[in-house]
């Protein structure tokens, strides 16, 4: 799934065009703890057929201040998304096409559900959509206790890992063998270094995004779907998803495709794919939005 060859003769000759630069626009959004220039290895392949803009961080300004806070079903991320995407929309003068991975890719369909005007389609890639009687387990967990919540989450991780490290370079040294890291594509764990991480005072480095703040997104995972009324997306919307991913092994995506009418495919990796086949995945991206288009 992952050797796909970049597809031929694509025809992305019906999708709207933008004003100022002649392509299409993507708007993309990053997973946890990932700003959106560790995924520049992505973004230099699809820019060849469309404008690329981003949100280079969830939740923080250029400064590393709390913009939108990090809230219950991340409605204040979602609103980022929103915000951001009609600031493009006004600049290009033509809806986006939407991209996002893990809380981006979950944040921008919630968007599509509250402003689908924005929007000419959607491809997500591993959205953490947890889906029937799984949904409503979390949200009794969120009720109970973090405690409980970070049992049942990468939270409980997350928060007890390092985020000081003495230079990039022994943060390089450190990270690399990890289980997290170690098959990531070798351009986008540099991407992770350079932008994942930030220069302290003393010159030691640690997390552009906050440890706390990724906690805090882990433990605020949306968990209304139970409740909420079971409509498909006005505009179209394709699931990419890892063959080995937690979301496919619990069996979310068939859900979701039966009870909102999403389609997904399949590529090969787990939920970082994205970051570890970036060559592939622009593949699948791409001949899914000529396939929407």
């Amino acid at each position: 799934m992952s050797t796909l060859p970049r597809p031929l003769n694509l025809d992305f000759s019906r999708l709207p065009v933008s004003k100022l630069t002649g392509k299409p626009v993507i708007h993309f959004a990053h997973a946890n703890g990932m700003p959106s220039q560790v995924y520049q290895p992505l973004f230099e392949q699809l820019q060849e057929h469309f404008t690329v803009e981003y949100i280079p961080v969830l939740g923080f300004d250029e400064l590393g201040e709390v913009s939108y806070p990090i809230d219950n079903h991340w409605k204040s991320l979602t609103d980022q998304v929103i915000d951001s995407i009609q600031s493009v929309v006004n600049k290009h003068k033509v809806p986006v096409i939407g991209l996002g991975h893990s809380l981006g890719a979950l944040c921008t369909l919630q968007a599509m559900y509250r402003k689908p005007k924005l929007f000419m389609q959607s491809v997500l890639m591993d959205p953490p959509l947890i889906y029937g009687r799984d949904n409503l387990l979390w949200h009794a967990a969120k009720l109970l206790s973090a405690k409980t919540v970070d049992k049942m989450s990468p939270a409980g991780i997350s928060k007890h890992r390092r985020d000081v490290w003495d230079s990039r370079e022994q943060a390089r040294q450190l990270l690399r063998p990890k289980t997290f890291f170690k098959n990531f594509d070798p351009r986008t764990f540099e991407g992770y270094i350079q932008h994942g991480l930030r220069s302290l005072p003393d010159g030691t480095v640690t997390l552009t995004i906050p440890k706390d703040a990724e906690v805090a997104v882990f433990r605020t995972n949306p968990s209304w779907y139970w409740l909420k009324p079971n409509k498909p997306p006005k505009k179209p919307v394709t699931l990419i998803i890892g063959d080995d991913s937690q979301f496919y092994k619990r069996s979310f995506p068939p859900k979701i495709r039966k009870r909102l009418s999403i389609p997904f495919k399949l590529h090969a990796g787990g939920h970082m794919f994205p970051l570890e086949y970036p060559d592939s995945v622009v593949s699948l991206i791409l001949a899914t939005i000529a396939e929407q288009g």
